[in-house]
């Protein structure tokens, strides 16, 4: 409750994906119980929203809604009031937002969907970037789920399993999916399934060893741990912005919060260079490509978020790669459209000679990697491997 607000949790759901379906029955069987639910049909969702917002809408039998941003790339509050109605089941947002900011109409958007009797779903993609400064259900979210691997430490789903455990405000706890631990009149903890719940999600409570993973990041942080951990997600975020602003300025460069999202479409319209050619261009750094094209609000997008844990060294080589690439963007425009290369010659144009890194790491690097032909590899993939 401490950092989301909210009175009770179920921990069935193994990802953030299945957290929102979860979320979503769990609006479903509120507006059921209320006996509306064959009017409250539609699920608004901004056009900023994670691909999977809209899925998980429409997998639990909604109609989806899209809501403009304004030009600030936050919610559009009369775009929004245009499209709220009886029918409205509920909304989905992530805040801060998929650019990077907090919306400074929070409040307002909810009340909105409030007096229209829909409900407020938190995507808790971006948590890291307040806890312990803000609470979803202050901000007047009704549902939520945590995404365990990006805020809480725990493995990415391939690296998994995951968890999307998801909340919610007291009047809904019911509703929450399986059994959850009940302390009785006799002072144990007793597994009690809600009075109105809609079923089971998932065998057993979940992925039971990753969230005994998340607890225990939580324990070790405490609450000082944590609120230090979203300001330095926040400080890194704005460092690379401001180091990068006299290149490539954010689509909203104002202050962000953990990530910002930087548009190359300058760029590819001068030299032809896309933020696909830029993020594998990357790799040749040995640096991790950004999430590309997303969100689709802003063209030829790569988001930058370099999280609360990499050290300012880190950020600063980060920097150097990316301002190198750029020069090379207009001066080596069909290597730039080739990366990544099997050629090391980069290596000691990029690694100093003097410390024998480059012809160590040019030994290591003996697997052919190129770009493959993603198209062609889509539609006719060939699954066996020829040494």
């Amino acid at each position: 409750m401490a950092i989301t607000g909210f009175a009770g949790f179920t921990f069935e759901p193994a990802a953030g994906a299945h957290g929102e379906f979860t979320g979503l029955l769990t609006i479903k069987a509120y507006h059921r119980a209320n006996g509306d639910l064959a009017t409250r049909t539609k699920i608004i969702v901004p056009d900023s929203a994670h691909g999977t917002n809209p899925a998980s809408a429409a997998m639990a039998g909604f109609e989806v809604i899209n809501t403009p941003s304004d030009d600030k790339g936050c919610i559009d509050l009369d775009a929004l009031r245009a499209v709220v109605g009886p029918d409205t089941a509920g909304l989905m947002l992530t805040n801060p937002n998929t650019v990077g900011l907090f919306d400074p109409n929070i409040v307002e958007v909810t009340k909105i969907i409030h007096e229209a009797g829909g409900l407020c779903y938190y995507d808790g993609a971006n948590l890291n970037a307040a806890m312990g400064i803000a609470r979803p259900a202050d901000m007047g979210f009704d549902v939520m789920h945590l995404n365990l691997h990006k805020t809480f430490a725990t493995p990415h789903g391939g690296g998994g399993p995951g968890s999307g455990p998801v909340g919610c405000r007291e009047d809904l706890v019911k509703f929450l999916p399986g059994y959850r631990p009940v302390e009785g009149n006799d002072g144990m903890l007793h597994m009690e399934a809600g009075s109105d719940s809609y079923g089971r999600m998932r065998a057993f409570n979940g992925n039971f060893l990753v969230i005994v993973k998340a607890l225990t990041y939580v324990k070790m942080l405490g609450c000082d741990g944590l609120l230090e951990a979203s300001r330095n997600a926040v400080l890194n975020a704005n460092y690379m912005r401001v180091k990068l602003s006299d290149i490539l300025p954010a689509a909203y460069d104002v202050t962000c919060m953990h990530e910002f999202v930087i548009s190359l479409n300058d760029l590819k319209k001068s030299t032809g260079v896309s933020a696909l050619d830029f993020a594998k261009a990357l790799q040749e750094y040995g640096i991790h490509p950004p999430t590309m094209y997303f969100p689709m609000i802003v063209h030829e997008a790569l988001m930058i978020e370099p999280t609360e844990t990499e050290s300012k060294e880190t950020l600063d080589e980060a920097i150097h790669a990316i301002r190198e690439i750029y020069e090379r963007s207009y001066h080596e425009t069909e290597w730039m459209h080739g990366c990544p290369h099997t050629d090391s010659d980069w290596l000691h144009e990029y690694v100093p000679e003097d410390t024998g890194a480059a012809d160590r790491l040019e030994k290591a690097v003996t697997t052919v990697i190129g770009r493959p032909d993603e198209v062609t590899a889509a539609r006719h993939p060939k699954l066996t491997y020829q040494g």
